[in-house]
């Protein structure tokens, strides 16, 4: 069986596309990723692949133009435009198409817009989607709420809920520090966050925060990795951290390939999660970096919302706040106060929570299940 996984975003060695849809589905057939960007592969399976174009329709022409010459039985679409590609190959070469949805598009879209089309674009979006995904063979999402705004629901054999659970021992712990991360791994952090850098995300309220502790904690240090989007948001950061006197407590790295992760988070003690609250798209799901940090053995400091809260405080893994920087510094501070013993417990309880269900390998056989399935169709 030949598996096509399609991007038109992504790089071919993202942690979903490779590591676990990629290496998953190469147990059952030969698997070819092709995306926008990353790594090219032509010798292992999973097998990569990138296209050669820079604007968007020419990217996906060539994604069609790829996978059309691999002649794939399944082709797995990872976003509402790749799965326009995915529809034309299905009419062409008469393949099985997938939807694989593991984000709340129609909100992304509908945050572009001003605050009074937000309702109008989102739906329009959101109608586009329901479309075309009523034309697919299958579908996978990452939790129910994507389904539910769908107006799907699981059905055996068709659709399935596939959470984006971390892999287990993704991290080589005994890996060579690359040079670029020479001077932050001969360091130990307080905190750590890990993700996109916008406001939505919290960047502005943790550095707030951090001026409240930094006279409380004067030897905090507070590790930030991530991508800005907007040039504008990491000016007024920079601004910040010159306006509150922040320069020696945070420290600020560019993004970093998933497998490197590991190396900053076993140097860590706490991970933060910091989303605003109004934004539905991050306050419907559980994010996979809150699952990461448990793995590390980090317990976490989160915005709360009945979601975060049953998760993170019910099971003992860290401390739910508002959404205020008294909060936030509060419950930073109530952990980095744990004494050591309560601490390790905690970590402990973070890792068993992932090692003994909240790990891709639980989900994997579901994956398999509807893979094979939709292909014996």
């Amino acid at each position: 069986m030949k598996i096509c996984i399609l991007s038109n975003s992504h790089p071919t060695c993202e942690v979903r596309l490779y590591y676990k849809l990629g290496k998953s589905l190469a147990k059952i057939g030969e698997v070819h990723l092709i995306c926008a960007c990353g790594v090219c592969n032509s010798l292992v399976n999973p097998y990569q692949d990138v296209t050669e174009a820079d604007s968007k329709w020419g990217i996906l022409f060539q994604l069609y133009k790829k996978a059309k010459k691999i002649h794939p039985d399944i082709v797995i679409c990872v976003e509402p435009l790749t799965l326009l590609v995915g529809l034309a190959l299905k009419k062409k070469i008469k393949c099985k198409v997938i939807f694989d949805i593991h984000e709340f598009y129609p909100d992304a879209f509908a945050e572009k817009f001003p605050h009074p089309f937000k309702w109008l674009m989102k739906n329009i979006y959101l109608g586009l989607e329901r479309s075309l995904q009523r034309k697919v063979d299958g579908t996978i999402a990452v939790n129910e709420q994507i389904l539910q705004q769908l107006g799907t629901e699981p059905k055996r054999g068709e659709i399935a809920v596939i959470p984006n659970y971390p892999v287990k021992n993704i991290w080589d712990d005994n890996c060579e520090i690359p040079m670029e991360l020479s001077n932050i791994c001969a360091m130990n952090f307080d905190l750590i966050y890990i993700g996109g850098l916008t406001p939505d995300r919290g960047i502005y309220k943790m550095l707030k925060c951090i001026n409240i502790l930094k006279d409380e904690f004067p030897q905090l240090k507070v590790l930030i990795v991530g991508k800005f989007k907007k040039a504008v948001v990491e000016k007024k950061f920079n601004a910040m951290l010159t306006d509150y006197n922040l320069t020696a407590f945070v420290y600020y790295h560019d993004w970093i390939s998933p497998e490197k992760i590991g190396l900053l988070l076993k140097r860590s003690k706490i991970g933060l999660w910091l989303f605003n609250p109004q934004n539905h798209r991050l306050s419907q799901a559980i994010p996979l970096k809150v699952l990461e940090y448990f793995a590390a053995g980090l317990p976490v400091v989160s915005t709360r919302t009945p979601l975060m809260f049953d998760l993170i405080e019910k099971n003992h893994l860290g401390y739910c706040c508002e959404y205020r920087s008294s909060s936030i510094a509060e419950a930073i501070s109530r952990l980095l106060k744990l004494d050591e013993e309560t601490y390790q417990e905690m970590s402990k309880s973070c890792m068993d929570f992932v090692e003994n269900k909240y790990n891709w390998e639980s989900v994997e056989p579901e994956l398999l299940d509807l893979i094979q399935h939709i292909s014996s169709k």
